[in-house]
C-alpha cells in the first residue's frame, strides 16, 4: 500500500505538470499505482485483479493522486517562499533543486512547471521508495505460487510498469530503460526482487532437512525484505548521482565502443 500511495502522488504530480487537470491527472496516477500490480495480477491469473476485488486499493490510489495534485504544489510554493526569504543566505537556488531538480544559468528560478531540468530529488525519493517497495512484492507473488526464481524476479519489474504506463500517458521518456534522465526502473526492481528472491533461495536450502545448514532459523524475512527493498533504494540512488549519464550506454554508444575495442584488439594482432 506504502508503494501504491507513492506512484500515486508523483503519477498524479507529473500529469499535473504536464497540463492535465485534475481529473486526469487523478486518473493518471491511479493507473500509475495500479497499471503494474493489475498486469501481474492477470499473467498470475489471479481475477478479478486485486483493486476490483479490494476497492480499498483504488480509494488509495485516488485519495493519494488528489493529493499529489492538489497539496504537492502548496507545499512546494510553501518551501519556495521560504526560500525568497532566504535569498540573501543562498538557500534559494538549493530549496527549488530539492523540488524541480535544478536552477537555471543565471541562479534564479526555474518555470515552476518545467520538467526539461530533470526530477526533483523529493519527488525520486518517493519513486525509489515505492519502487523498492514493489519489486519486493512482485517478488513474493511468484514465490507463493512456486513459479521459477527467475519468474518471481521479473514479476518483481512487470509491477513497476505502472511508471511505464505513466510515462506514455504525459508523453514522457519512458522511466523502465531510459538511458538519460537516471530513471533505473528497470534495473532497479529487477536487482531488488532477484536479491530477494535469492536470500530466499538460500532460505529454503538453508532449512531443508533436519538441521540448518548455515544459520540457525534460516534468513529472517525481515532481512530479506530490508536487502531487496534496500537494493532497488541504491542502485536508484547510484543513478542519481550518475545523472545525467545513466547506468549503461545506449545502443549507439556500446557499437562505438566495442568498435574501438575491436580496432584495438586487431592492432595488436598486427
Amino acid at each position: 500500500r506504502c508503494g501504491a500511495a507513492f506512484f500515486a502522488v508523483t503519477g498524479a504530480h507529473i500529469a499535473g505538470e504536464s497540463g492535465m487537470h485534475v481529473f486526469g491527472s487523478t486518473m493518471v496516477g491511479c493507473i500509475t499505482a495500479l497499471g503494474g500490480r493489475t498486469i501481474n495480477d492477470l499473467l498470475l491469473g489471479n481475477t478479478p485483479v486485486s483493486w476490483v476485488k479490494n476497492p480499498s486499493f483504488l480509494i488509495l490510489a485516488g485519495v493519494s493522486s488528489l493529493v499529489g495534485f492538489y497539496a504537492w504544489p502548496l507545499a512546494e510554493e510553501a518551501f519556495l517562499k521560504e526560500g525568497l526569504e532566504g535569498k540573501d543566505d543562498g538557500r534559494e537556488g538549493s530549496q527549488r533543486q530539492y523540488f524541480q531538480g535544478g536552477i537555471d544559468d543565471n541562479n534564479g528560478f526555474t518555470n515552476a512547471y518545467d520538467t526539461d531540468k530533470g526530477p526533483s530529488v523529493i519527488r525520486y525519493t518517493f519513486e525509489s521508495i515505492a519502487l523498492g517497495t514493489l519489486a519486493v512484492v512482485g517478488a513474493q507473488q511468484g514465490i507463493v505460487r512456486s513459479l521459477h526464481p527467475l519468474v518471481s524476479a521479473s514479476l518483481g519489474v512487470t509491477i513497476a510498469f505502472g511508471g511505464v504506463f505513466r510515462d506514455l500517458l504525459c508523453r514522457r521518456d519512458l522511466s523502465l530503460g531510459a538511458a538519460t534522465g537516471c530513471q533505473s526502473y528497470g534495473i532497479a526492481s529487477f536487482s531488488g526482487a532477484a536479491v530477494y528472491v535469492a536470500l530466499r533461495e538460500l532460505h529454503v536450502w538453508n532449512c531443508a532437512g533436519s538441521t540448518s545448514k548455515l544459520l540457525h532459523g534460516g534468513i529472517p524475512i525481515g532481512f530479506r525484505i530490508f536487502c531487496g527493498f534496500g537494493t532497488a533504494v541504491a542502485i536508484r540512488t547510484v543513478a542519481w548521482m550518475n545523472k545525467p549519464d545513466g547506468l549503461f550506454l545506449t545502443m549507439e554508444e556500446s557499437a562505438v565502443a566495442n568498435k574501438r575495442k575491436l580496432d584495438n584488439l586487431g592492432k595488436e594482432w598486427r
